[in-house]
């Protein structure tokens, strides 16, 4: 017998450390996302345009913190916030040069 299960049901302990889990991206997930991200306010009001800025919100969110996690060895991280790194990436994306339509081939 599955000693996490009891009679095919989660134990409280687990539960309430699920309910911490939660607690926690809600505390700070969606806080950074708010006032890190500025994604406090949707400027349109169509349902379907607010689904797809909060999907993508959370799409950005999620790729830059696995990009953090999981590429950045801990080195590179030591000393360095993530807002040194949002900044850098910002800069990068600001210095790639710009296609313009005037050099498009005909």
């Amino acid at each position: 017998m599955d000693d996490d299960l009891v009679g095919g049901q989660a134990r409280t302990e687990q539960i309430v450390c699920l309910a911490h889990l939660r607690w926690d991206i809600e505390n700070h997930g969606f806080n950074e996302l708010v006032n890190g991200w500025n994604a406090d306010h949707v400027y349109r009001h169509h349902p379907q345009a607010i689904e797809c800025f909060l999907l993508l919100a959370f799409l950005a969110y999620n790729i830059f913190h696995a990009f953090f996690a999981l590429n950045l060895k801990p080195e590179l991280r030591c000393g360095r916030t993530m807002a040194f790194w949002v900044q850098l990436m910002a800069a990068e994306i600001h210095a790639l040069p710009r296609l313009s339509l005037s050099s498009a081939p005909p």
